[in-house]
């Protein structure tokens, strides 16, 4: 009978032991896997998912030409894909977090998330990151990963970026118009074929651009007569802007009211690119206000001396800085016409 409780106590003491190596083994895995928080392969990345609890999100699709775009709607500012995907490459765990904190920071994480999905050319994704805030000294933040069809990690890491001192979180956009792409002119290779600028207060200032590559240039004033003599030199300096030209940003904050009191205003100018496959693009530039009569300065006309108002063919208001701007906004005779 001893013999046999013996043989008993033994059988359950190996099976106890089996069992023990055998979950240690499967967590050991899971542990692996669920703060592998790097993706190698961030050329195989194809769609972007971001959202948060307030019901913002942003899809970030990548195009056959390597461009993003967000929500199927705009382009999408390709140097911020570019930081979560390098950090993506270059995630790393810095450590864990201490035993007393992992409920606090699991409940931080729950109620204010930052969502992220990657897919690899899949309808699903391939992992799901939940952004915590940074940490106390800003080196990392809190994170939790979760592997569809291996589950989410039961307890939040902090993670950070080789070689990146700061933290992640705010890279991950969840708003539409923040990852909407600003440019508005885009010719690095000044693929440009005709430049129109229209004064409406100064119609004698106007005029008009064709070039075909290196000195066939021709100057035209607004009624589209011809220039003998011009300086070319000058033409073409002013034909380098155009390599890139952008807006601030499409949040104006401004209601529907005082944006049609802007523009139905007259314009300060009106500026078209033809570039040489026959695209177009068209803009109104209008000087901006300030809503804010506490900002309001007659020493400027009461104009913001700092940004101007841009309407685009979609008929959408963004505000532009001057400093950019304006080497756009020459007048004929800066080109010395004869």
């Amino acid at each position: 009978m001893k013999k046999n409780s013996l043989s008993l106590v033994l059988l359950l003491v190996l099976g106890a032991i089996a069992l023990y190596l055998f979950l240690k083994k499967d967590n050991d895995v899971s542990s692996k896997m669920l703060n592998d928080f790097a993706i190698e392969d961030t050329a195989s990345i194809t769609k972007l998912f971001l959202a948060d609890n307030d019901g913002n999100y942003s899809v970030l699709k990548k195009m056959d030409d390597g461009s993003w775009t967000v929500n199927d709607k705009y382009k999408a500012r390709q140097q911020n894909v570019y930081l979560i995907l390098r950090g993506l490459r270059n995630f790393e765990v810095k450590s864990t977090v201490p035993s007393e904190g992992v409920s606090a920071i699991i409940s931080q994480i729950a109620t204010k998330p930052i969502k992220l999905e990657v897919y690899q050319g899949g309808k699903k994704p391939t992992k799901i990151y939940y952004f915590g805030f940074a940490t106390q000294d800003h080196y990392g933040n809190y994170a939790l990963l979760e592997i569809p069809g291996e589950g989410k990690s039961k307890e939040p890491y902090i993670i950070k970026e080789k070689g990146f001192y700061g933290f992640i979180r705010p890279r991950m956009i969840t708003m539409e118009e923040e990852w909407r792409s600003p440019v508005i002119f885009d010719y690095p290779t000044l693929n440009v074929k005709e430049v129109s600028v229209e004064y409406p207060a100064f119609p004698e200032q106007s005029f008009q651009i064709e070039w075909s590559g290196n000195n066939n240039i021709k100057l035209k004033d607004g009624n589209g007569n011809a220039f003998r003599n011009f300086d070319t030199l000058a033409v073409k300096n002013y034909l380098l802007h155009y390599k890139g030209i952008y807006v601030e940003t499409y949040n104006n904050r401004l209601n529907t009211t005082q944006i049609d009191s802007v523009i139905n205003t007259v314009a300060k100018a009106h500026i078209t690119i033809l570039d040489k496959s026959d695209q177009k693009t068209s803009v109104l530039v209008f000087d901006k206000g300030f809503v804010d009569p506490f900002l309001r300065d007659p020493e400027y006309n009461n104009l913001d001396p700092e940004r101007f108002y841009i309407l685009n063919e979609a008929n959408e208001l963004a505000i532009a800085q001057k400093l950019q701007w304006d080497p756009l906004l020459l007048p004929l005779n800066r080109f010395n016409p004869e």
